[in-house]
């Protein structure tokens, strides 16, 4: 009867598992995303420039339509 041989499975470097303690990055991560401050000044006179422009904007394309 042949001898039987196994083999160990072959490993990827691609896929093996990295465990140093590198910064977390990637989705999952507190990123502080959602926490909000307080507009400044100049944000909040930006932004009202910007939506008076774009109902200046709508007001013109409902016009020629």
């Amino acid at each position: 009867m042949p001898e039987q041989t196994t083999t160990a499975p072959a490993t990827n470097p691609a896929t093996q598992v990295d465990d140093t303690t590198a910064p977390a990055t990637g989705a999952g991560v507190d990123t502080g995303a959602g926490i909000t401050r307080p507009k400044t000044e100049a944000e909040l006179e930006a932004d009202r420039l910007y939506e008076e422009a774009m109902e200046e904007e709508y007001a013109k394309r409902e016009g020629g339509a």
